[in-house]
């Protein structure tokens, strides 16, 4: 086989599966597992119907893989007795598997806004980072307003209308 066809096989994602003690938690997860009444209710379908979406990870060194999508699935897992869950293993720099994450889980109905603010948080922190702007750099010249001032001069010349 050639050089370049190994080299596309390799990056190619594909369902595999992977033993549970191989898995890593994302690191600075901002969501909560929690054994709760959609915790009972994900085991009772994957006990039912298994997994059915593959949970998504990212190689790290010694052999493990991070978690990117799939904390409670593989919580879920764990508890019926699972030794080996499906994933599809992606290659990604450690902003872009924040960026997964966080996408990955606000869908979700019951987010504390403290777990979405941090979550929020980690992405706009990675998005400063890509577009190159530093954490102290300000996307306005003007002097600070309160949020009344800014409110009222928008608000103003259509209240006169």
């Amino acid at each position: 086989m050639t050089e370049p066809n190994r080299q596309s096989e390799e990056n190619e994602e594909r369902i595999i599966e992977i033993e549970i003690e191989r898995l890593r938690p994302f690191k600075e997860h901002p969501f909560q597992v929690k054994d709760d009444k959609e915790m009972f209710l994900l085991q009772e379908s994957i006990e039912k119907y298994g997994i059915l979406n593959p949970l998504i990870v990212r190689p790290v060194p010694d052999g493990y893989y991070e978690i990117i999508s799939g904390h409670r699935r593989k919580h879920a897992a764990e508890k019926l007795g699972y030794r080996k869950v499906p994933v599809i293993i992606r290659v990604l720099s450690e902003d872009d598997s924040i960026l997964s994450m966080v996408d990955s889980n606000l869908h979700r109905e019951r987010i504390s806004y403290s777990e979405k603010a941090f979550a929020y948080k980690l992405k706009n922190d990675v998005l400063k980072r890509k577009s190159g702007r530093k954490k102290s750099q300000v996307d306005h010249k003007t002097p600070r307003k309160r949020a009344i001032e800014i409110i009222s001069e928008w608000y103003l010349p259509f209240a006169a209308g």
